[in-house]
C-alpha cells in the first residue's frame, strides 16, 4: 500500500511541477509544447484518482494534495494565456471565487468533495486551455498544412480566443453557481445525497507522523469518513 500511495501522490506532484514548469516552456518553446505540457499534466488528474479507486488508496492528505494542484495547475494555466489574450482574466477571477466558496463550505461545516458540474468541468477546461495554446502557435508547428494555418490567420483571433474559451468559461460560470447553491440550500443537498454526519477524529497517542498517518494518509479512515462535514477537524490536525 505504501508504494501505491507514493505512486498516486507522485502523480499528483507533477501537476505542482508543472505550475513551475508552464510558463518557462511557453517563454522558450511556445505555446504547443505548454499544450502538450498541459494535457499531460491533466491527464495525471485523471489517472491519479482512477488509480486511488482501483487501488482503494484514497486518502484525505491525497484528496487535498489534488485539489490544491488542480486549482494551482489550472490558474497558473490561464495565468499563461492571459498573456495570448486578455479574456483569460474571467476564468481566473472564477476560479479565485470557488477557491472563495470552497473556504466558506469549510467553515460552514460542508463537505468539500467536488460535485459532478466541478468533475466534469476539469475536462471542458483542458481542451479549451489546450486547444487555445495551439492555436496561439499554428504558425509555428510543422506537422499542420499551410492551408490550414491561412485559414486560421483569416479569422479574428480575439474572437477566436474567445470562442475557444467560451466553453471553459460557462464550466467556470455553472460550478461556481453549483457551490453557491450548496451553501445556501445545505439540506436540499443533503436530501439529494446520502445523510452527512460529523467527522469523528479519534483520540490517538504517539508522535505526530504516526497520528498524521493513521488520520491523513489512512485509506480505510478516507473511506469511512470520506462523506462527513466538519473538516475543520482534520484542517488543525495539520
Amino acid at each position: 500500500m505504501k508504494i501505491k500511495l507514493i505512486i498516486i501522490n507522485f502523480l499528483t506532484l507533477i501537476r505542482i511541477i508543472g505550475v513551475v514548469l508552464l510558463i518557462p516552456i511557453y517563454h522558450h518553446f511556445g505555446g504547443l509544447y505548454a499544450g502538450i505540457l498541459s494535457l499531460i499534466c491533466y491527464f495525471t488528474d485523471s489517472l491519479d484518482g482512477l488509480l486511488a479507486r482501483k487501488w482503494h488508496a484514497s486518502t484525505f492528505f491525497g484528496a487535498l494534495f489534488d485539489g490544491t494542484a488542480d486549482k494551482l495547475f489550472t490558474i497558473a494555466n490561464f495565468i499563461v494565456l492571459y498573456l495570448i489574450t486578455p479574456y483569460a482574466i474571467i476564468p481566473i477571477i472564477i476560479e479565485l471565487l470557488i477557491v472563495l466558496i470552497l473556504i466558506i463550505k469549510l467553515k460552514n461545516n460542508l463537505n468539500l468533495k467536488s460535485n459532478v458540474i466541478g468533475k466534469f468541468k476539469v475536462w471542458i477546461l483542458a481542451i479549451c486551455i489546450v486547444l487555445t495554446f495551439v492555436v496561439s502557435d499554428i504558425n509555428n508547428i510543422s506537422f499542420i498544412s499551410q492551408s490550414f494555418k491561412n485559414c486560421i490567420n483569416n479569422l479574428n483571433f480575439n474572437i477566436l480566443y474567445l470562442i475557444l474559451l467560451s466553453p471553459a468559461i460557462i464550466m467556470e460560470i455553472l460550478t461556481l453557481i453549483s457551490y453557491i447553491l450548496e451553501i445556501k440550500t445545505p439540506k436540499k443537498i443533503k436530501i439529494l445525497n446520502k445523510p452527512h454526519k460529523e467527522i469523528v477524529i479519534p483520540k490517538l497517542n504517539g508522535s505526530k507522523w504516526n497520528n498524521f498517518k493513521e488520520i491523513w494518509l489512512n485509506p480505510e479512515f478516507y473511506d469511512k469518513h470520506k462523506d462527513d462535514t466538519n473538516l475543520k477537524k482534520l484542517i488543525k490536525l495539520l
